[in-house]
């Protein structure tokens, strides 16, 4: 293997295969119909005639249902993914060509994340196009509410898909590092799980180890929270939803803190996998 220098083709081969296998296991179709049933079921309460209101309900369920079941594909794909190359020993024949352990992981994590990029492109344009439609009906029936034009960003929609993207690739990244030292695929997907609570409470947690007298304490739950990263930061839909704007800073702050989570968990998961034994 040291003979041969690390490709990016190679790797990129893995993550097209990877993502072939996704779609064959029918992951991807699968969370989208049921994202987009969420999202489109919001538009039955248009009855209840809530106004411009409505477009923030709207865009709270899309967003909801963005994030809720691209949790569970993250999670699932990452962990599932990987074990069927092990559980079918089709690890050991990619593996013995010359091909680097560290080109099998990131390939695996940049399938997944191509993945999740199709599943967020499309779950978002779905809502940009439910918002558009809903938002054009509302104008007609009562012009004296948009007299300054539509009131939902679009341009922050898709800000906001990318910035979900963002945190769902993190996400797998971290249950790809459980999975390359895990042994099976139901404690990693466990684990993926109770690692997505642990980052959507890291808010609370750095509110409650203030308020400790406790140093020692206090000291490790900020140790907690380096190495979980914290998803409130990617919350950005309520920003977007109550006619707020995405700066270029924001968004570039976010992108570099998911990059480094990236970059950490990507290397843990390389040099757990280069130490396993197949």
């Amino acid at each position: 293997m040291n003979r041969v220098a690390f490709s990016l083709a190679r790797m990129n081969l893995i993550a097209g295969n990877t993502f072939r296998e996704a779609v064959r296991q029918r992951l991807l179709p699968l969370v989208i119909l049921v994202a987009a049933a969420m999202t489109g079921s919001a538009m039955l309460f248009r009855d209840f005639h809530f106004g411009s209101s409505e477009l923030k309900f709207v865009m709270d369920v899309g967003f909801g249902a963005l994030t809720f079941f691209g949790a569970i594909l993250s999670i699932v794909a990452s962990a599932q993914l990987f074990f069927s190359e092990i559980e079918r020993r089709t690890v050991l024949t990619v593996l013995a060509k010359p091909v680097w352990r560290a080109e099998f992981i990131l390939g695996k994590l940049g399938g997944v994340l191509l993945l999740l990029l199709v599943y967020c492109v499309l779950v978002t344009t779905l809502l940009a196009g439910l918002l558009w439609w809903c938002e054009t009906a509302l104008m007609k029936a009562d012009p004296g509410a948009f007299e300054a034009g539509r009131t939902v960003a679009y341009a922050g929609l898709v800000w906001c898909g990318l910035v979900q993207w963002l945190k769902l690739g993190v996400l797998a990244a971290l249950t790809l590092l459980v999975a390359s030292y895990a042994r099976s695929s139901l404690f990693a997907v466990l684990a993926g799980f109770f690692a997505l609570v642990i980052c959507q409470l890291q808010s609370l947690a750095r509110d409650y180890y203030g308020m400790m007298d406790s140093s020692l304490a206090r000291g490790g739950l900020e140790l907690l929270g380096l190495v979980f990263p914290n998803f409130q930061l990617f919350d950005v839909a309520d920003r977007v939803a109550a006619g707020g704007t995405l700066s270029i800073g924001l968004i570039g702050g976010i992108a570099a803190y998911a990059l480094a989570y990236l970059s950490v968990y990507g290397g843990l998961a390389v040099y757990c996998f280069r130490h396993r034994e197949l």
